[in-house]
């Protein structure tokens, strides 16, 4: 544990983004317990949670991220980022419309480069992805098809979700 919050620490040092691993690492720490939970012990009665030590690990990594975030803001003296709208022409949109169907293709755009990263580039500001201005874009298909493989993935999830 104490390993995944130094490397989170160096890795919010370059990015504020590095935060999520810690998040990731709560989450896995929560995934890797629920077989410790659901298994039962010699007695024949279920695990709890707190048998587990679940509730305490998970306080510890609330508090690392508390601790990081703080030392971010402390190295930030306090202030946020500020984004201009060349670092992100989509907010600054004054259209709502092309502002959401943009920020939604976003997301299938980088689902897309994490599967298939040959697109990638080192600074994707000043317009580098051009803005959705229109329902009739080809790529509002690329976003409906990420948006009905999320649903797919989130219904196959629950479904075989083992509940007693």
């Amino acid at each position: 544990m104490w390993r995944g919050c130094a490397l989170a620490a160096l890795g919010v040092l370059a990015k504020e983004t590095g935060l999520a691993a810690l998040l990731a690492n709560a989450a896995i720490d929560l995934h890797r317990s629920w077989a410790v939970a659901a298994t039962t012990n010699k007695n024949g009665n279920r695990w709890t949670w707190s048998q587990s030590g679940l509730p305490r690990r998970l306080a510890r990594w609330a508090a690392a991220l508390a601790l990081v975030a703080g030392v971010r803001l402390l190295l930030l003296q306090g202030a946020l980022p500020v984004f201009s709208p060349q670092d992100n022409p989509p907010a600054f949109h004054p259209h709502l419309l092309v502002r959401v169907m943009t920020f939604w293709y976003l997301a299938a755009f980088n689902w897309w480069l994490l599967l298939c990263p040959w697109g990638l580039s080192h600074d994707w500001q000043m317009g580098s992805v051009p803005l959705l201005t229109s329902p009739a874009d080809p790529r509002n298909l690329l976003t409906g098809a990420a948006l009905l493989a999320l649903a797919a993935l989130a219904y196959r999830c629950f479904a075989d979700l083992e509940v007693d």
